[in-house]
C-alpha cells in the first residue's frame, strides 16, 4: 500500500487512505505530504458493513467523487489448512476478496454514470499457482483474478475499467516484511 501510495502522490493523484491502523495511516500521510497533494485518512475495518458504507460517503463527501479504487487489503496465516480455525477462514475471504468486491460495488455505479473510473485489485502469484499451508490465501486471490476479469469485460466500452495486479513477494513491506 505504502509504494501505491507514494507511486499515485508521485503522479498528483489525490489519495483517500484507509487501513485499520491509524498511526500507520498518519505517518504514510506525513510521508505524502511532500508531494502536494491532498490525502485524508480513514481508520476504518473493510470488513465491516457500516464502515464501509460510512467509508464511501466520508470519502466522497470529502474528495466529491472517486476515480480510482484499489483494492489492497489482504491477510494471510500460514497453516495447514485442517489447523485453521473456520473464523480464520472467514476473515480471510472477507478481507482478501468480500470487502473488495463489495466496496466495488459501491463506487461502480457512479463511475459507470460518469463513464469514467477504474478498479485496480491487488491479488497474488498465490491466486495463481496455490502454495502448501496457503490454501484459503489462494483461492481469494484466485477468486479476485477471476472477478477482475469478469469485471473488465463487464465493463468493456463503458470508460470504466477494471485491472488485477499479482505480485510476488515482497520482502521490505507488507504482509511479509516480518520475514525478510
Amino acid at each position: 500500500g505504502l509504494h501505491i501510495a507514494h507511486g499515485l502522490a508521485a503522479e498528483g493523484v489525490n489519495l483517500a487512505l484507509t487501513a485499520r491502523s491509524e498511526e500507520g495511516l498518519k505517518k504514510t500521510a506525513a510521508e505524502l505530504s511532500k508531494y502536494g497533494i491532498k490525502s485524508e485518512i480513514y481508520p476504518v475495518d473493510i470488513c465491516n458493513e457500516a464502515a464501509r458504507l460510512e467509508l464511501i460517503d466520508q470519502v466522497k463527501a470529502d474528495f466529491g467523487c472517486i476515480d480510482i479504487l484499489i483494492n489492497n487489503a489482504g491477510v494471510e496465516w500460514v497453516s495447514a489448512y485442517t489447523d485453521l480455525a473456520p473464523e480464520k477462514i472467514e476473515a480471510i475471504v472477507q478481507t482478501n476478496m468480500t470487502s473488495s468486491m463489495i466496496l466495488t460495488r459501491l463506487v461502480l455505479p457512479e463511475m459507470l454514470v460518469r463513464k469514467s473510473g477504474h478498479i485496480v485489485t491487488m491479488s497474488s502469484l498465490g491466486g495463481k499457482k496455490g502454495s502448501p499451508y496457503s490454501a484459503t490465501y489462494a483461492a481469494t486471490k484466485a477468486g479476485l483474478i477471476q472477478w477482475s476479469h469478469s469485471l473488465r469485460n463487464e465493463t468493456y466500452g463503458t470508460g470504466v475499467s477494471a485491472s488485477v495486479l499479482c505480485p510476488g513477494f515482497v520482502s521490505d513491506s507488507g504482509m511479509f516484511a516480518a520475514y525478510g
